[in-house]
């Protein structure tokens, strides 16, 4: 009987970890809320909204994510959380496993009319290695607003139709 119980409760402690670590992780609609509600909020205020988007623990960083910002036109990154990303150029975004640019891509897919998605491989807060992360981008005013989902399994269909809502 007590090894029953303690069975029990290994099973019911690894399925709370599970569930609290799966509670951790962004999922795609909060991204697409996310840069929308950001969007407006920089229409509104850029200066100041800008400057909240460099704030690791601000408003904008949430999960295992973070909102960011671009400026196509000048071709730099306008606002992130992470300094050493802040201020370069977009063209030098690159995919962490095959070092191919995507800068450009987020630039292009914040054109369309409900804004689009772009993958690459990215580093993930509190995580080792590179994982695949699919970013949302929406236009501004004069800015490109990002947020992005680490995700294996979401495909580009998918994504289109959370951002069309």
């Amino acid at each position: 009987m007590k090894k029953v119980l303690m069975s029990l409760t290994a099973c019911c402690v690894m399925g709370l970890s599970a569930g609290a670590w799966a509670a951790d992780a962004a999922t795609a609609d909060e991204v697409v809320a996310k840069v929308k509600e950001a969007s407006v909020a920089v229409k509104a205020g850029a200066d100041v909204t800008l400057s909240e988007f460099d704030k690791k623990d601000g408003k904008w960083a949430w999960k295992d994510t973070y909102v960011f910002a671009l400026d196509c036109s000048a071709g730099v990154v306008k606002a992130h959380p992470n300094e050493k990303v802040k201020g370069i150029k977009v063209v030098d975004l690159k995919d962490k496993a095959t070092g191919q640019e995507f800068g450009s891509a987020l630039c292009a897919a914040a054109k369309k009319a409900h804004g689009g998605w772009v993958e690459y491989m990215w580093t993930k807060p509190g995580a080792e290695g590179n994982h695949r992360k699919v970013a949302y981008v929406l236009s501004a005013g004069n800015y490109q607003v990002v947020a992005g989902v680490y995700d294996d399994k979401l495909t580009a269909a998918e994504l289109e139709a959370k951002s069309a809502k």
